[in-house]
């Protein structure tokens, strides 16, 4: 069954999880995604910890449907047999440092005489320009400069370290889309482009409602003091008599009014927005009916009403979960050298199309001589590579 990205090929030279990321969308949509990795240990992601087997799961849960090759780029051959691959690719991806490639020579400006249908896109912290271009950064520090890490944790308390990869997966998300993007451009037109992506720009969609309300009239939300930040009784999360916890987002009327009533509370049904100190001292009154019952009594009570409620789950919990389960978010597969490994769905569900695992994620340099027989390269060339250490 042919997939919307049949016939696109890609050049994979990121590494990690944003680019990673993207490019297994990307391959997940159909495109031959070609990861290139360097002939000295690879991706980082295939030694961190935890390790299956000898890779780590963190690669193989984001390089699946990809051939694998190693290739030294810092040789001049090494250079010159990426510019052999070129001409047959659609694109290519790389998280290089900025002006890295283009001290290479494999810039988009190098790459677009061999090809000019090529679509370059460079995948960093901070892009191509700004004052930030070439500092260091992990997911932490671009939630810490884009404010969002500030809104994160408990009214009084200090911010909170996220557990979850926000900026990473955004970025990843952020360069698919704009891929996806410059390809049908590159229909009308014929022709390709360059593409600056940062992570730290992909987490603006994040911020859009607290945003928009501090642009327009200066209201500065504090940490767990704001409308969905945790600064009211209607979208919260609270414990229950057992130890756990549910979350509430009864942000309509409509659903705080089916909470009160679940509750036999109905004369808090006037209190949803009250201002100070009632706020908070419903968020306390709140508190007291949870812990009332068990997280399961509550949860067999809500489900007689129509109320915007949630367990919180752990990832144990979410993977028994039965929505979950059902949509197929979370499955392993076997590889032929790592055993069984864990992989998540593609997030989108096609009426006709169908992203599915085709093959496994690459051992290092798996396809490296596939590749090279491709471009013409005899097997004593190939050897001779080996022994060079270009591949």
């Amino acid at each position: 069954m042919s997939l919307p990205l049949d016939g696109i090929n890609v050049l994979d030279l990121s590494s990690l999880l944003p680019g990673s990321l993207c490019s297994q969308m990307l391959a997940d949509l159909g495109a031959e995604v070609l990861k290139i990795e360097n002939p000295s240990g690879g991706d980082n992601f295939r030694s961190t910890p935890p390790i299956i087997r000898t890779t780590g799961s963190y690669f193989h849960m984001i390089n699946r449907n990809k051939k694998g090759i190693t290739l030294n780029l810092k040789h001049e051959q090494g250079r010159a047999i990426f510019m052999k691959l070129v001409p047959g690719a659609d694109v290519v991806l790389d998280s290089c440092a900025p002006g890295s490639m283009e001290a290479m020579g494999l810039g988009y400006e190098d790459l677009k005489k061999e090809n000019t249908r090529i679509i370059c896109c460079s995948l960093t912290g901070f892009g191509q320009d700004g004052p930030y271009k070439h500092r260091p950064a992990h997911d932490i520090d671009f939630l810490s400069i884009s404010g969002i890490l500030d809104l994160l944790g408990g009214r009084g308390g200090p911010p909170v370290v996220p557990a979850v990869q926000f900026a990473g997966a955004g970025g990843g998300l952020s360069a698919a889309m704009g891929i996806l993007a410059a390809l049908l451009r590159r229909e009308r037109t014929g022709e390709g482009q360059y593409l600056d992506v940062a992570i730290l720009d992909s987490l603006t969609p994040f911020l859009s409602l607290v945003m928009s309300q501090f642009m327009a009239d200066g209201t500065l939300p504090k940490r767990g003091e704001s409308l969905v930040g945790g600064g009211y009784a209607f979208y919260n999360i609270y414990e229950t008599a057992d130890g756990k916890y549910l979350s509430l987002g009864c942000l309509e009327e409509k659903f705080w009014k089916a909470f009160c009533r679940a509750v036999r509370r109905e004369d808090l049904i006037d209190d949803q927005y009250a201002p100070s100190p009632r706020r908070e001292a419903l968020i306390e009154e709140v508190k007291g009916i949870f812990r009332q019952k068990t997280r399961d009594e509550w949860i067999t009570l809500f489900d007689e009403h129509t109320i915007c409620y949630s367990p919180v789950n752990s990832l144990e919990d979410a993977v028994k979960d039965p929505q979950i389960r059902h949509r197929g978010l979370w499955f392993s597969m076997e590889h032929p050298t790592g055993g069984t490994i864990p992989q998540q769905r593609f997030p989108v569900e096609f009426s006709d199309d169908r992203p599915q695992v085709r093959c496994h994620p690459p051992d290092l340099g798996e396809h490296t001589r596939e590749i090279l027989h491709r471009l013409g390269y005899t097997g004593k060339e190939i050897d001779d590579f080996y022994a060079r250490g270009i591949v």
